[in-house]
């Protein structure tokens, strides 16, 4: 039996609006979901390895750093939920007979995936409500400390199950030998090649993001705390300069684990694809030299140099991540043979939903921020004011 022979068929309906449209709107909600999402897995293991090194002074700005990093991981766990909706709705209208064929496949780990979440989210508020509502000195840092590396597990698993799935998807000819070998859904892509330097490349990114977001925290504190805004600056840049050049050998681990011919798309195979992986370097290189002088002065416009290029550094890899998935499905899944029946009220009501949502979170967020900064003792000092920083 050939492969293409046991692929699902999309349904006899047409796409409510054109492929390219939903491939961008597909691109800029990954995108909006990716930032927070990294914070929240790379916020996790910092926090804790801050909670352990301060925990003999919690008035030190690394304790504080640590607590901060505490306080306002629900805030990225939500937008990161919200947010993640709208591309994972996209991936399986546009890619559904690829994306439930292989979610069926390892059905038990993508089902479980509500479960690891709901816990890992409820951490998130034991750790600021039970663990951190009084200072006990270092045995509070130590717990914090334990219960974030718990949370960080919870959400590797949760990356984890879907670098499994999202390359399974890409694979049909592995998914035969899966099913025949386990049909009751038990099942990872653990054999794919890619999976190891995929998963590396989102963890260190992680890393990387969740060190600009404390460098955020230091804009925040400009004019409340000039020396503590200046650490931050400086910490966060740091961090984020050591895990972007570590990203350097990992990205070209994850290249060298590609097929040869989708590997030679990004060395000039491909022009479009060349031209966003050039650009991503050229980002790269950027936000390296402005954190690398923001690391040693705390230059506030150095570092927002850094971090602009870096967002935008994170989007031309998310639009390459897309282009890649293509290249594997194409033989296989063909959106644009799909009639288009474009609803546009359709669209309307969505994009003034998704503004709408944007808005309602930035208001919580303040929201969030006024009740902490006016409530609790805890964090009503400046380096819990970050909570509303990003």
């Amino acid at each position: 039996m050939e492969t293409f022979n046991f692929i699902p068929a999309y349904p006899p309906l047409p796409f409510p609006l054109p492929v390219w449209l939903m491939q961008t709107l597909l691109i800029a909600g990954f995108f909006l979901h990716a930032l927070p999402m990294n914070v929240v897995w790379g916020g996790s293991v910092i926090g804790a390895v801050m909670f352990f090194l301060g925990r003999k002074d919690t008035s030190s700005y690394t304790y504080k750093s640590a607590k901060a990093l505490a306080i306002s991981l629900p805030l990225f766990i939500s937008f990161a939920i919200t947010q993640g909706i709208v591309p994972l709705l996209f991936l399986q209208l546009l890619y559904g007979p690829a994306f439930y064929s292989s979610s069926i496949i390892m059905a038990a780990p993508w089902l479980s995936l509500l479960a690891i979440l709901i816990v890992s989210y409820y951490i998130a508020y034991y750790i600021i409500y039970r663990v951190l509502k009084n200072d006990l000195g270092a045995k509070t840092a130590i717990k914090a400390s334990v219960w974030m590396v718990i949370m960080s597990i919870g959400f590797a698993a949760i990356a984890s199950i879907f670098s499994n799935n999202m390359t399974l998807m890409q694979t049909p000819d592995k998914w035969m030998p899966l099913y025949s070998n386990n049909p009751h859904g038990l099942n990872l892509n653990l054999h794919e090649p890619q999976l190891l330097p995929r998963y590396t490349h989102f963890f260190v990114s992680s890393i990387a993001v969740t060190g600009m977001t404390l460098g955020c925290f230091g804009l925040y504190l400009t004019k409340r705390n000039a020396e503590f805004s200046t650490w931050l600056l400086k910490l966060g840049s740091r961090i984020f300069l050591g895990a972007t050049i570590l990203q350097i050998p990992v990205g070209l681990w994850f290249l060298k684990a590609l097929p040869h011919s989708h590997m030679a798309a990004f060395m000039g195979g491909d022009q479009l694809v060349t031209g966003v992986f050039i650009a991503s370097m050229a980002l790269m290189l950027v936000s390296i030299l402005a954190t690398a002088i923001s690391s040693a002065s705390g230059d506030r416009r150095l570092f927002i140099a850094g971090l602009v290029s870096n967002a935008l550094l994170i989007l031309a890899m998310i639009i390459n991540r897309h282009q890649l998935r293509l290249m594997y499905l194409n033989p296989h899944v063909q959106p644009d043979a799909v009639a288009v029946s474009t609803q546009w009220d359709l669209l309307a009501i969505f994009l003034v939903s998704t503004v709408a949502l944007i808005l309602y979170l930035v208001w919580l967020s303040r929201l969030v921020y006024r009740a902490f900064h006016t409530e609790s003792p805890a964090v009503s000092n400046p380096a819990s004011a970050n909570v509303a920083s990003t």
